[in-house]
């Protein structure tokens, strides 16, 4: 995970924090995870950048669920998601949070505050 500092000052709702982790996403129970990053998280969502666009194409539409996962030790977050924006070309998405499981929820508190 590395983090970057945010040059410009925050318009959003919610600040964001930039950073690049792996994270695995799913449009439903029943099909296989895709490998994207989290390129900057909030306690509203985070914006994702996939790796394969051919995979990742009819994920990307706005209005649409997604389930994510990460799994590094040191940044876990687990939950469901929606597509508030995004981006085919740029292979990018902007993610709400729509449901995050009790662990998750806490870690992304406490690490909101260490910023």
């Amino acid at each position: 995970m590395n983090l970057i500092q945010n040059e410009y000052p925050e318009k959003r709702e919610y600040p964001r924090i930039n950073l690049e982790t792996k994270v695995s996403i799913r449009a439903s129970a029943k099909e296989p995870f895709i490998s994207a990053w989290i390129q900057n998280i909030s306690k509203g969502g985070f914006k994702l950048k996939a790796d394969n666009p051919l995979k990742i194409k009819d994920i990307f539409r706005s209005g649409k669920e997604i389930f994510f996962e990460t799994y590094e030790d040191f940044f876990k977050l687990k939950g469901r998601g929606e597509v508030i924006w995004a981006s085919a070309r740029e292979n990018e998405a902007g993610i709400k949070f729509d449901e995050l499981d009790q662990r998750s929820r806490k870690f992304l508190e406490d690490f909101l505050q260490m910023f």
